[in-house]
């Protein structure tokens, strides 16, 4: 029944409120085709493709599809997944925001990313520049899964500059996408792919957005579906702010910290991923006892190398090495002048 579902899948036009409407006339994928003359022919090179690709093309019927996402209004009829899809993830959250956010929004979004994945949560976002990449690194850094939703085919990561982040996501989640093989990113395929992002998701948390950004559309999406909307206030000042700031005046939950989204979905604490979170309630991959020590002398605020090696009372070349091994971690970034913050 695949290669029916794989072909509907790739007529122009027949998007999956048109085929359900078919399958309500006709019952099942493999009638249609053959009543509407839909060809067939070509899908066992799309099959070997995803078999090359080691991807899998899970459908609507199969008992892995995740069971959120059926119950939207228009759910997509098959799902190209590289990585795999677990029971678990259907405990996720969706993070989004702007592509151009402030240092502030994109340390909220790996904060509470990291948080929510470290509590077992899995993080879901749209592997975009900007917020999108600060969730899904968040949670990485905490041990936990993400997922991220494509507006291309799972083989044409979009940024280009995101490749080796969708690889890791890869390994520690899933990347989905409900277009073939081979889609390149449309201005179309982004707004389509956001209902995606929510209705794989108990909630959304909108962290900076315009009024008319992608973001905003997936909350949108969200509110439609019946999940969840979280915001998170910002700088009344910025541009940035205005989305989040909207939505909390029609009703959603403001969140200040993690506690606020587990509260409104009502959710219990949950196993911690093995992860270590430093006095700025950040959450990190474990570190070794010399790393813990130089991580807890460190904020947002910049500090020297020699403060740090006078507060660890260690010698300034050991202090030095350590910060270079936090570095490599991702957890630590130097700034001119031998000034280091968390990273």
């Amino acid at each position: 029944m695949l290669k029916y579902w794989l072909a509907l899948n790739k007529v122009k036009g027949l998007g999956p409120v048109r085929l359900r409407r078919l399958l309500d006339e006709y019952r099942d994928p493999r009638t249609i085709c053959e009543t509407l003359n839909f060809p067939v022919s070509d899908i066992a090179e799309e099959l070997a493709a995803l078999q090359r690709f080691k991807a899998q093309a899970v459908t609507i019927d199969d008992e892995n599809y995740p069971s959120s996402l059926k119950n939207i209004h228009d759910p997509p009829p098959v799902l190209y997944v590289k990585g795999g899809l677990t029971a678990g993830d259907r405990q996720a959250i969706a993070i989004v925001g702007t592509r151009k956010p402030t240092r502030s929004g994109v340390e909220t979004a790996e904060r509470l990313a990291g948080q929510l994945a470290a509590l077992g949560l899995t993080i879901v976002s749209g592997l975009a520049l900007g917020i999108d990449t600060a969730a899904h690194r968040g949670a990485l850094l905490a041990g936990g899964r993400t997922i991220a939703v494509l507006g291309s085919g799972i083989d044409q990561i979009y940024p280009s500059s995101n490749r080796a982040l969708a690889a890791e996501i890869e390994q520690h989640g899933a990347l989905v996408s409900e277009f073939p093989l081979g889609q390149q990113p449309d201005k179309w395929t982004f707004p389509q792919r956001n209902r995606l992002i929510s209705g794989l998701s108990l909630g959304v948390i909108m962290v900076e957005g315009h009024y008319d950004s992608g973001a905003m559309i997936t909350a949108k999406e969200a509110l439609d579906q019946g999940r969840e909307v979280f915001a998170v206030p910002g700088n009344v000042l910025l541009e940035q702010s205005k989305g989040p700031h909207w939505l909390i005046k029609q009703g959603a939950k403001l969140v200040e910290d993690v506690q606020d989204v587990l509260d409104e979905l009502r959710l219990p604490k949950m196993a911690n991923v093995q992860c270590q979170m430093t006095n700025e309630g950040r959450v990190y991959p474990e570190l070794n006892e010399e790393e813990k020590k130089v991580m807890t002398c460190l904020s947002l605020e910049p500090k020297h190398l020699d403060l740090i090696a006078a507060e660890t009372k260690a010698p300034v070349q050991q202090i030095s090495a350590l910060l270079m091994m936090l570095e490599i971690k991702k957890v630590v970034r130097q700034l001119p002048g031998k000034m280091f913050i968390l990273g």
